[in-house]
């Protein structure tokens, strides 16, 4: 990650600054790549697709290529032609890929049939299980300390973004046997948050 901008920006500290100001300051750059980064896209992808729930939000944004390459691993069918080899992050398969904006219209009718269409055994619910992903995937993300990172039903957290993991209600993509989950978990109190302090 080019951290140069967050340098030029937090570097230091201007002097007489207030608590909120130092509090911006405080993160120390050098410390950037034990952050959890992941988890931040995470986050910021979860609440874009929040908001592009709204019907009257009309344009998703955010980390697309996240979900873009979810879906095409774990819908083998909706995958583009001409992008079968692929390396680490696994992400990185499509980053060429760029749909063309025309016909539109049709074009969405036609994935809106296809989704009608899917089959439950059309969903790849292990992908780490495959050996061509095994092949790519460093050894340590498999070990069981990391593993168990995957299963937490936890908080993610990118500034004043807080979206929860509810890994629980995923099972089989864990090799797990799916129970009846129980309800999601409302924090729509932490939604309001803005870091600003008072009742907000």
């Amino acid at each position: 990650m080019n951290c140069s901008w967050f340098q030029e920006t937090f570097g230091e500290c201007p002097e007489g600054a207030d608590d909120e100001t130092v509090r911006r300051y405080a993160p120390r750059l050098e410390e950037m790549d034990t952050y959890s980064w992941g988890s931040a896209a995470l986050a910021w992808l979860y609440r874009c697709m929040c908001r592009v729930a709204n019907r009257h939000v009309v344009k998703l944004v955010g980390p697309l290529q996240l979900l873009q390459s979810w879906i095409f691993w774990r819908f083998p069918r909706f995958r583009p032609a001409g992008y079968e080899t692929f390396s680490w992050p696994l992400a990185s398969r499509w980053s060429g890929y760029n749909p063309s904006g025309s016909e539109k219209g049709p074009r969405v009718q036609m994935w809106r049939l296809r989704i009608d269409r899917l089959q439950d055994r059309e969903f790849i619910w292990m992908l780490y299980s495959s050996p061509d992903v095994l092949q790519v995937v460093h050894p340590e993300a498999l070990e069981p300390r990391h593993m168990v990172l995957w299963w937490s039903v936890t908080s993610l957290i990118y500034f004043t973004v807080i979206e929860w993991h509810q890994i629980d209600r995923i099972l089989p993509q864990f090799g797990g046997v799916q129970p009846r989950p129980n309800p999601a978990l409302n924090i729509d109190f932490l939604m309001s948050k803005d870091g600003r302090g008072g009742d907000r």
